[in-house]
């Protein structure tokens, strides 16, 4: 059983917000639009009786709180203990929790019958038991036993229930069993669901209590039964031995003074004696708890002494040690790690080792019983080739309250993009390789660029950097895909998870010629398949900006001139070509780079990013008005 989907209205900053979950869910995207907020209502629903209060101050409008979570992955296991919640049949089951004027609810949809429905709204035992037998008597067809308690009663329509599945309606029921304030709490028999958040601290995690993660450790790791057992008979053999010193010490003393009161009293009345006892405490049985320190060297420190990140790692390194060491009696309990901000207080070697970990906990995982779950704005916890993992969450203001939405992509939605522009086994081979290192930075920006060639981002950022722009910090990365099919890839990706896209690319109008000419001295007269070769590559590269554009949504010319639009930015040949033409100081600039040893020959990013930063004379207009057109796209956040 797992968690497949949550829907939260009016929880802090979210106003309605419905976001769906896979075995790894990474929630990425500006400083506060509500990822926290998104685990921090998952953390109240499940964990709100142990400490995770709510106020008015939480509510964000209307005054009603909902966090209704659906389940799937339902095993026989799951079924048994949800009961009436989760029939056979049912694929998924439905809990939510709701807060208005400071109540608490918990409601689940279930199978039940009507009239049992109206039984089960007496709180009271004797009203409960009371409608009932009016219902018994009042419709004798039910055959409905006599119940003299009121689990007796409750059974008995739960026992009538099962057998009568065809008269059973869908209900929203309320129970507080879900969560433990009376009974048995099913919920946490199923799910454990740990929060970590951005500023807890390890020393808060350390003690052997029962909701910290030293305490989940212990329950799920440490046998304390058998040791209880001979506690428990230490313990009794001592209390045996105080009660015999007692009737040694005091026993003599007591009789004493039992008699003298006992006469003392006949003076008064008759039949009557006083019995003078020692009274011996039964001990409590002593439970063993336990406590973590760390040991530097010669010296040996609580974990409060340590370092932020240090509690970080530890408080990482408990929770890594929970999912991999569960006993075998939790098997069918499902961990759910939420965090908050992993990659906080690590170096980049440890947040990439932290990443990797998280994503072998899921993959390894006995039974699929572990999911993962975090809010982050590094990179490196993001999966590239588990893009559907990922959930892009934005605001977009309106007449009211901000509305926050939320992206997602699927492979799907990729090729319903791209269809009849690439082939679908193209684009899984691509998202799962060729991409899979390059995009990761790219979800976190603002607006990104897209670019074939590993000069273009030199010259890009170069323009912006003569004309006092940064495009870091305006939110635009520019990322090289290589080739026209990654940059329509790349494109409906980014798309879909909500991150505006501008295209730039080659027309590569004198791409065949080039090819001639590169083997001229190696083969003096061309073979006729070396020339059908070149005939057929131009035929394709045609194809693929016919392609392309009409992606972009402007007319598939197979051989584009130069141009900037809003949404792409194309050179004629080349971008090298284009500058020879009309920008020859740059050129010159880039070979005196090279002769000074401070550049690179060929196509180099940090050499071109020089040229176009320090060249003579001011780029041409097609680089200004594709600076400006990549500008235009961040005003649209």
């Amino acid at each position: 059983m797992k968690i497949k989907r949550v829907r939260i209205e009016n929880f802090c900053c979210l106003h309605k917000v419905d976001v769906s979950f896979e075995d790894i869910t990474s929630f990425i995207g500006p400083t506060g639009v509500g990822k926290s907020t998104v685990l921090r209502a998952l953390d109240w629903f499940f964990n709100g009786e142990k400490g995770v209060a709510l106020s008015d101050d939480d509510i964000h409008e209307g005054g009603r709180i909902s966090v209704e979570v659906e389940f799937d992955g339902l095993t026989d296991h799951d079924r048994q203990n949800l009961g009436r919640y989760a029939p056979d049949g049912v694929a998924s089951v439905s809990i939510w929790r709701t807060w208005q004027n400071g109540e608490d609810k918990i409601t689940g949809k279930a199978l039940a019958y009507g009239p049992f429905e109206e039984v089960r709204k007496n709180e009271k035992a004797m009203e409960l038991r009371r409608a009932y037998d009016q219902l018994r008597e009042s419709d004798t067809s039910l055959g409905l036993s006599t119940a003299g308690t009121k689990d007796k009663v409750l059974e008995a329509m739960r026992t009538w229930e099962l057998a009568n599945r065809d008269r059973l309606t869908e209900a929203e029921v309320e129970d507080t069993h879900f969560f433990g304030f009376a009974g048995q709490s099913r919920l946490a028999q199923l799910i454990d669901f740990v929060f970590v958040s951005a500023d807890l601290r390890a020393y808060e995690e350390a003690d052997d209590q029962k909701a910290t993660a030293l305490g989940r450790i212990l329950d799920h790791a440490v046998d304390r039964s058998q040791a209880n057992e001979q506690l428990g008979e230490i313990e009794e053999n001592a209390h045996l031995a105080r009660q015999e010193v007692h009737s040694k010490v005091y026993g003599p003393v007591l009789d004493e003074v039992s008699a003298a009161l006992s006469a003392e009293v006949a003076k008064f009345t008759t039949g009557r004696e006083v019995v003078v006892t020692p009274t011996v405490q039964a001990p409590r049985p002593a439970r063993t708890t336990f406590q973590v320190s760390i040991r530097d060297g010669a010296a040996h420190t609580s974990v409060h002494r340590q370092g932020h990140g240090f509690q970080r790692a530890l408080i990482i390194a408990a929770l890594k040690y929970l999912a991999d060491r569960r006993r075998s009696a939790d098997g069918m309990r499902t961990l759910c790690l939420a965090i908050e901000e992993p990659e906080l207080f690590q170096h980049p070697p440890q947040a990439r080792t932290f990443a990797k970990a998280l994503r072998e906990l899921v993959a390894t995982s006995p039974q699929a019983r572990t999911q993962v779950m975090y809010a982050t704005h590094n990179p490196v916890f993001i999966d590239p080739k588990g893009y559907h993992q990922i959930r892009r969450l934005g605001r977009a203001a309106g007449e009211g309250h901000p509305v926050t939405e939320v992206w997602q992509a699927t492979e799907e939605d990729l090729c319903g993009a791209l269809d009849g522009l690439v082939d679908k086994k193209v684009i899984r081979s691509r998202t799962e390789g060729t991409l899979s290192g390059a995009l990761a930075e790219g979800f976190f920006a603002h607006a990104v660029v897209l670019v074939e060639g590993r000069g273009d981002e030199g010259v890009i950022t170069g323009c912006a950097d003569r004309s006092g722009i940064n495009l870091g910090a305006e939110g635009i990365s520019v990322i090289e895909v290589h080739g026209k099919d990654n940059l329509m890839i790349s494109d409906a990706l980014f798309s879909a998870l909500g991150v505006p896209c501008y295209v730039v690319f080659d027309g590569d109008a004198g791409m065949e010629e080039r090819k001639r000419e590169s083997v001229q001295h190696l083969i003096p007269q061309q073979p006729q398949d070396k020339e059908q070769e070149f005939e057929r590559q131009a035929r394709n590269n045609r194809t693929k900006n016919a392609n392309l554009l009409r992606y972009l949504g402007a007319t598939p010319d197979p051989q584009p001139a130069d141009g900037s639009t809003g949404r792409y930015t194309v050179f004629e040949d080349t971008l090298e070509t284009h500058l020879n033409e009309h920008w020859p100081t740059w050129e010159e600039r880039r070979r005196e780079l090279v002769r000074a040893g401070e550049g690179v020959d060929g196509k180099n990013a940090a050499t071109y990013l020089e040229a176009t930063r320090t060249a003579a004379t001011e780029p041409p207009f097609l680089l200004h008005a594709l600076l400006e057109n990549v500008r235009s796209l961040t005003g649209r956040r």
